[in-house]
């Protein structure tokens, strides 16, 4: 088949499903063992257009929903003939148009989610563990906030007390005598 031949094929394909292959990516992630582990997913779940999940084997992936800016408004690819080799592998037999779900055990969309997940993995380990991590956070962000306040130098502020200035032009005066 000619990359001509190719291309209409999937062109044809792109339309009916909206290029939904093209407007993602995901990986594989480490599946999280503990508090901060889930505490970091969790994070990426507050951001717009992420998801993630379990597939059918254990293994955890983040979805990121973000469109390939090479289609164009009808779904096809601007650069076919130099698309990159991922895109070349990608097998029309198996795209997300083709019917064939992905497996997954479990999908998370929301912090929420994953934080009833890892509560129901960890159990009281989970908000002990954050807790410890909370408050260890915030005292290092105190001695931090008190180590600046010690080293910023301040200025008495008061009745009468003025900045000094000197006279305008002073500094050119100065440079002209040497």
């Amino acid at each position: 088949m000619t990359d001509a031949e190719y291309r209409d094929e999937m062109s044809e394909r792109c339309i009916q499903c909206g290029a939904k292959c093209c407007k993602y990516f995901c990986f594989e992630i480490d599946e999280p063992d503990d508090m901060a582990e889930f505490e970091d997913v969790r994070w990426y779940l507050c951001h717009e257009g992420i998801s993630v999940h379990i597939d059918d084997e254990g293994d955890w992936y983040i979805h990121i929903a973000n469109p390939c800016a090479k289609l164009d408004k009808d779904n096809r690819c601007t650069i076919y003939p130099e698309r990159p080799l991922i895109c070349r592998r990608y097998d029309p037999d198996n795209c997300d148009a083709s019917g064939n779900e992905y497996d997954h055990t479990r999908e998370f969309n929301t912090p929420e989610e994953l934080e009833a997940y890892a509560r129901g993995t960890l159990g009281k380990k989970f908000d002990k563990q954050r807790d410890k991590a909370r408050r260890k956070l915030d005292e290092k962000a105190q001695k931090k906030l008190k180590k600046r306040r010690k080293l910023k130098p301040r200025r008495k502020a008061g009745k009468g007390a003025t900045k000094k200035r000197k006279p305008a032009g002073s500094a050119k005066r100065a440079e002209g005598t040497r």
